[in-house]
Parts: C-alpha cells; structure tokens; sequence
C-alpha cells in the first residue's frame, strides 16, 4: 500500500459555465498530486456549478458513476446515478439555481486514477420565491477517472451548527 499524501488547498474557485474536461492520465507520483488534484477538483465543481446554475438534476447526476454513493443534506443514502438524479430532481421547482464553492479541500492518493477530498463547501441556494440561503457544509468526496472522465465515486456533505459568514 502506497502512503497517503497530505494535501491542502485553502483558495476557493471560481464558478465556470463551460467547464474544461481534464485527462489526467497518471496520478501515481505522489509528489506532484497536489497539482492535479486542485484541477480535478476545479474542474468538478466548474461541471457542478453548470449544471446548478439551472438546475439541471440530469446534469448534476451525470457528473457522479453509476455506481456512485451520495449522501446529501437529506437524510436518506442515495445510490447510483438514477438515485442521485432523484435527489437532484426533487429540488425542482424550489431551487431556482445553486452555487458551489469547494474551499479546504484536503486530499489523499488512494489509487493511481483515484483521490479523496475532504473540506468545506460554500454553497448559496437560490430559490424561485427569492430568498437566498448561503451555507456551508462539510464535504467528503472520492472521485476516480473512469475511462477518461473524472467522475464523482462517493460524495457526502453535512450541515455544520454555525451559519455561513
């Protein structure tokens, strides 16, 4: 077994509405991870952030396997991408649209191909009657390359006790 690496990144992203996709093909350096990481992870959350920015269940599922776990700010664990889509899909009509921002994202090598990430996440809903709710969560993410596309293994986000600000 390899040695888990330590990695921090403590700037936030910026929202992107048409993402770059990344082929990372080699992720088995330990040394230059960090790197690669921080553009895997920017590149998720630019795909995330299209997909929200109308609300889009489809889209927001597609960026997770098939097989993918998700456990959201709902109390139910969500599996495979159908599941996921459903999670999605039963905010609509409620979320006019949502942003994320992944901040302190911390990560470890797992695999060649696959990282964890765990952090915070800034996120602001917008609903349709105008409120808007800012909130950060606590994020866990495993994410893998799967057949040239960086897709979303495992995701959790818990609430935390303290507003965001």
């Amino acid at each position: 077994m390899l040695p888990a690496e330590d990695h921090r990144r403590d700037t936030p992203t910026h929202t992107l509405c048409k993402p770059e996709i990344l082929t990372i093909t080699d992720m088995s350096s330990h040394t230059s991870d960090l790197p690669a990481h921080q553009a895997v992870l920017d590149e998720i959350q630019a795909r995330w952030n299209c997909a929200a920015a109308t609300w889009d269940a489809k889209g927001l599922a597609s960026i997770y396997s098939e097989d993918a776990l998700f456990f959201g700010l709902l109390p139910r664990l969500y599996v495979g991408r159908p599941q996921i889509e459903e999670y999605f899909g039963s905010y609509q009509g409620t979320l006019e649209c949502v942003s994320l921002t992944l901040v302190d994202q911390n990560t470890r090598t797992l695999a060649p191909g696959v990282f964890s990430a765990q952090g915070f996440g800034d996120i602001v809903n917008r609903h349709y009657d105008g409120g808007i709710v800012p909130r950060r969560v606590r994020s866990s993410f495993v994410i893998a390359d799967r057949g040239g596309r960086w897709q979303i293994l495992l995701h959790h986000f818990s609430r935390m006790e303290m507003p965001l600000g």
